[in-house]
């Protein structure tokens, strides 16, 4: 599953509107890497991210 974090993050972008995608550079960056580093698949971190900015 670990492949290089730019590649994680691309993915991540891909299942999310793209008004979130500043998040993923700025606030949410270190959140980010910790899911990365603990395995958590790119579509499941996107999943958590439109939750949390939606409600």
């Amino acid at each position: 599953m670990l492949k290089p974090f730019s590649r994680y993050l691309t993915a991540v972008e891909e299942h999310l509107p793209s008004e979130h995608h500043p998040l993923l550079r700025n606030g949410l960056y270190l959140a980010l890497l910790d899911w990365y580093t603990d395995g958590i698949e790119p579509m499941e971190a996107a999943a958590r991210i439109r939750h949390a900015v939606t409600g």
